[in-house]
């Protein structure tokens, strides 16, 4: 049902061969080979602006650090393959690039103008990898590609060719919101804590020092390693992924 948007291969695609091939072994790499090295890819908006960090723009929006977005960005990228067919790979690589930029642009007036407005800060790491481009070709996929039903389900709900692609879509876009900004229910949990008289707070949980030896390796600060291994109950691999995500 994911091929018949165009197709069977990657037939007359470079691009999206290459888009298929390359990001999703460096990510693999980072994930399982160079963990201490996810730092460097890390897509961290905050850095750029008051450390003058502009390497992040392009090392933060090209690997993705959560194999979840490799897995769903490869499986879209794969299906959007047909614009490469249609339009050229130049054409198709200038719409990329163009929404590439864009879309970095929004990122800093969106996070501004949310600060500015609603009081609302998003979280200081963005998610990483190739998304925006990704996403951006469903535009032209929903108005060029035409609806091909496939299956009927309560009555006048149907399945076409294009629904399990939205939904993978949607699933992804999703996900990346809720690393965006934090959840209503956690703010609200603040507040109405710093409102009552505070409890007597549990013992803090006793963390291996190795394990905290293996994380300022990767060059993260002690006192944020203390507070990862603490909320990941001493799992390392929990501990890592939180502070690359935070």
């Amino acid at each position: 049902m994911f091929t018949s948007t165009g197709s069977s291969g990657l037939y007359k695609a470079p691009l999206s061969k290459s888009l298929l091939l390359v990001p999703s072994a460096l990510s693999l790499l980072l994930a399982l080979l160079l963990p201490h090295c996810q730092k460097l890819f890390v897509y961290d908006l905050h850095a750029v602006k008051n450390d003058f960090q502009i390497w992040r723009l392009i090392c933060g929006r090209i690997i993705c650090l959560d194999l979840k977005d490799t897995f769903c960005s490869s499986l879209l990228i794969y299906n959007f393959r047909i614009f490469e067919r249609r339009y050229g790979s130049r054409k198709f690589a200038s719409f990329l690039l163009g929404s590439w930029v864009l879309s970095a642009l929004f990122d800093f007036l969106l996070i501004e103008a949310m600060q500015y407005f609603f009081g609302i800060t998003a979280a200081s790491n963005l998610p990483s990898g190739f998304l925006a481009p990704v996403f951006a070709l469903f535009v032209p996929f929903y108005c060029s590609i035409p609806r091909v039903q496939v299956a009927q389900i309560l009555g006048p709900l149907s399945i076409t060719n294009k629904t399990l692609i939205y939904i993978l879509g949607l699933q992804g876009g999703m996900i990346n919101w809720n690393r965006l900004f934090p959840p209503l229910r956690q703010r609200q949990n603040v507040n109405y804590q710093g409102g009552r008289q505070s409890e007597p707070a549990a013992p803090p949980l006793e963390v291996s020092e190795e394990q905290v030896a293996r994380l300022m390796e990767m060059g993260f600060s002690r006192g944020d390693a203390l507070e990862a291994l603490r909320a990941s109950n001493n799992d390392l691999n929990v501990a890592t992924n939180f502070l690359l995500q935070h």
